[in-house]
């Protein structure tokens, strides 16, 4: 049994930055090991399944990343403004304006996306679910909410992808600061607040995971 030298946040961090960096086909063996300083039994230790295992360990903490800082936040009983605020604050922040790449939108991309495929789908589907849910309680329609949840995240993704090949924060920064507007408009309850109970604050202290 190999000695431990990082923490699992540790060992995880670095691996999605690797991933988030090379992708998952061009994330060699020999880079992971370069980017944790571990050898390669050290690895086949933590992931005896090896590259595919470490991709899908890393995708899974970036997923709860999401659950913690923009999920749930949507999801609060803080007035919808300031729940959809939280999360572009928090998207900003963990893409870095978009010099940082989305990590299920690269295995999405990659040929081998159907490994991951149910846990891409669910979590895109948890995104649009809580975004729809907290531009329902603003007052709009629900067919409407739902349209527009779905707008903003291609809008983010897209802007994602122009900042990054660009190389100019100003696009992803831009985005931001016009969706509330666009997202809200029309609505009739923004700055009420729900009669769900609340379960977590709006501005959760973030914690970048690579």
């Amino acid at each position: 049994m190999p000695t431990p030298l990082l923490t699992r946040d540790q060992l995880l961090s670095r691996l999605c930055d690797t991933f988030r960096h090379y992708g998952y086909e061009g994330t060699s063996m020999a880079r992971i090991a370069e980017a944790t300083g571990l050898g390669k039994a050290s690895l086949y230790h933590y992931f005896p399944e090896g590259k595919q295992q470490m991709a899908a360990s890393v995708l899974n903490w970036a997923v709860q990343w999401f659950e913690d800082h923009v999920f749930a936040p949507l999801k609060s009983t803080h007035p919808p403004r300031q729940r959809i605020v939280s999360m572009l604050d928090s998207l900003s922040d963990y893409y870095a304006l978009g010099q940082c790449a989305c990590l299920p939108a690269l295995f999405g991309m990659a040929a081998e996306r159907d490994l991951f495929a149910d846990t891409l789908h669910d979590f895109y589907q948890r995104w649009l679910d809580a975004l729809a849910q907290a531009l329902t309680d603003s007052g709009l329609a629900r067919d409407i909410a739902q349209r527009r949840a779905q707008e903003a995240l291609e809008r983010i993704q897209g802007a994602l992808v122009l900042a990054r090949g660009m190389q100019d924060t100003r696009l992803f920064g831009d985005m931001a600061q016009g969706m509330v507007d666009h997202l809200l408009a029309g609505a009739g309850r923004s700055t009420l607040w729900t009669t769900r109970m609340p379960s977590i604050p709006a501005r959760p202290v973030i914690t970048r995971v690579g």
